[in-house]
């Protein structure tokens, strides 16, 4: 296992406490965009993590299969999980056209080269079936981020290697509509559906937003190794550096195709 997969793995639960309320309105929001209605489809879920897209499938009235890298996150999803599979994006265990559709929210900008990933999303889809796919735009940033980092750095946090190769050289890829548009076109998708949207969350207060980033992959494994004083501490001095916060609004780039 990578050490980015074991990184998430490893995050499991801690996801869904914190990014989890963030990435599922971002996954019903990508559902939107279907070309074609998903009701009735055998959908996978590819980087499924905790689930955020399975639950929107189930929503649309599509029939999920979750397939994810880390087993750990695959297990937070909860015991109303679908059929699932520990799996490689770029090696997909499903035969030719075996499947429905396939949505990757926010999975495949964790890959220096999502090429590969496009193919077999196209290979195990039966023609006719949908792709759905997001990445964050280039400018998709809030104080937020840094507040945390900070306030962890202060108690010995420092970001894994991984961290920096995944934001160097996997997602610029996809991180502009003129990027994605290439990226797909090389993989042989035509007449995908390029574009940026944005996603808003005004409901979210600061205990939220810095939920959302001690959940996430990078920072949760570490707070899950600090005493309740310290967790405490790492709360309150990222809201004392954020201050008065500007209410989060995501950046993603969409990609809608029929296959």
């Amino acid at each position: 296992m990578t050490a980015i997969a074991q990184a998430y793995s490893a995050t499991g639960a801690a996801w869904q406490r914190g990014p989890g309320r963030i990435y599922d309105r971002l996954a019903t929001s990508l559902l939107t965009s279907s070309p074609v209605p998903l009701a009735g489809r055998t959908v996978l879920d590819l980087g499924a993590g905790t689930g955020a897209a399975t639950r929107a499938i189930w929503a649309a009235g599509g029939v999920p299969i979750a397939a994810d890298v880390a087993i750990g996150m695959l297990q937070a999803i909860g015991p109303s999980r679908p059929a699932s599979a520990v799996a490689d994006a770029g090696a997909l265990p499903f035969g030719d056209d075996t499947l429905d559709g396939v949505v990757a929210a926010f999975s495949l900008n964790h890959l220096p080269d999502p090429r590969r990933a496009l193919r077999e999303a196209a290979r195990v889809t039966r023609a006719g079936g949908p792709l759905l796919v997001s990445a964050y735009a280039g400018d998709d940033h809030h104080p937020v981020k840094d507040a945390v980092n900070a306030a962890a750095a202060e108690l010995g946090w420092r970001a894994e290697a991984w961290v920096d190769e995944l934001r160097a050289a996997s997602m610029p890829v996809l991180a502009s509509v003129e990027g994605a548009e290439r990226v797909v076109g090389d993989a042989g998708i035509s007449a995908a559906d390029v574009r940026r949207v944005d996603v808003a969350f005004p409901d979210l207060d600061v205990d939220d937003l810095v939920a959302w980033r001690t959940g996430m992959a990078q920072m949760a494994p570490f707070v899950a190794g600090l005493t309740a004083a310290q967790r405490h501490r790492l709360r309150a001095r990222a809201v004392e550096l954020l201050g008065v916060a500007p209410p989060l609004v995501r950046r993603v780039v969409v990609i809608a195709a029929v296959l």
